[in-house]
């Protein structure tokens, strides 16, 4: 992944122009865009092709960013996903959950790394890799893996870390939708011998079992920080995916990650993490 070209799905838009533009002054490698309209076209003197497998196919890329609406999302991955790419970091947020089982059976069936839906995407400051919508102010080179399902409380995190003189290897926001297409065990296979990282912080919330795949996970000193303590039964946090409910309870989680790690009563201990 580190040295892989990258393909922008959105480029010509507003927002995914705003976006690929900052990534590139970062020093990502994106090399092309895409939009069958405006195929031939430059872009941030990037080439606009009118599929994926042309932009594949010309410049090798391995990546690919979403930036797109939703609407549009599934034909475009599934398009990515038959035409070589290998990794799709997905911004859009909002895919139908029909969508998202279609994504979710391709990138299983040919071994897609995905992250999102609704996801800030991720960030490796030490290889200037941005892919996603990271503010970059408070992004310096450390040792603190931060991993986590809310973009905002993500963004927290990396300013206190900053604070804290902490830094961070990686930065990853899994996705705030019901249906998220994050793999973790492939995920991990990336990056679980990351030597840059040191210590691992673990953002989860109301509505997510992902945390549980971690208490058994020794090769890295973990630290949780669990939000929605307070919230009310069966009733949508913040996005689609936080809802708290009998069957994920949100203290019945805590009490079972207690038994293995330690837990942050509030962002601000990040300072505990050594």
């Amino acid at each position: 992944m580190l040295n892989n070209k990258i393909l922008s799905c959105g480029l010509t838009g507003n927002f995914g122009f705003f976006h690929t533009k900052i990534s590139i002054l970062y020093g990502t490698n994106i090399v092309s865009g895409l939009n069958y309209k405006k195929k031939g076209s430059l872009y941030l003197n990037l080439p606009i092709f009118s599929s994926s497998y042309k932009s594949v196919k010309i410049t090798k890329c391995k990546i690919s960013i979403i930036f797109i609406p939703s609407y549009f999302c599934k034909n475009i991955i599934i398009e990515n996903i038959y035409s070589g790419i290998k990794i799709i970091v997905c911004i859009s947020e909002d895919i139908t959950l029909y969508d998202m089982l279609k994504i979710k059976f391709f990138c299983n069936k040919y071994n897609i790394l995905f992250i999102g839906p609704n996801s800030p995407g991720i960030i490796i400051p030490f290889y200037k890799i941005r892919l996603g919508i990271f503010p970059i102010k408070n992004i310096i080179i450390g040792n603190l893996f931060i991993f986590s399902r809310s973009g905002t409380l993500t963004y927290k995190a990396i300013k206190l870390s900053r604070k804290n003189k902490l830094g961070q290897s990686l930065c990853l926001g899994i996705g705030g939708d019901i249906i998220i297409g994050l793999n973790i065990k492939k995920f991990f296979s990336y990056f679980i011998n990351f030597n840059l990282t040191k210590n691992i912080l673990i953002i989860g919330e109301i509505g997510s079992t992902i945390e549980n795949q971690f208490l058994k996970y020794k090769k890295k000193k973990i630290f949780f920080f669990i939000s929605g303590i307070f919230s009310p039964l069966k009733t949508t946090m913040g996005h689609s995916g936080a809802i708290n409910n009998k069957f994920n309870d949100i203290l019945k989680k805590i009490k079972k990650i207690k038994k293995y790690f330690l837990i942050l009563n509030n962002l601000n201990e990040i300072n505990l993490i050594k």
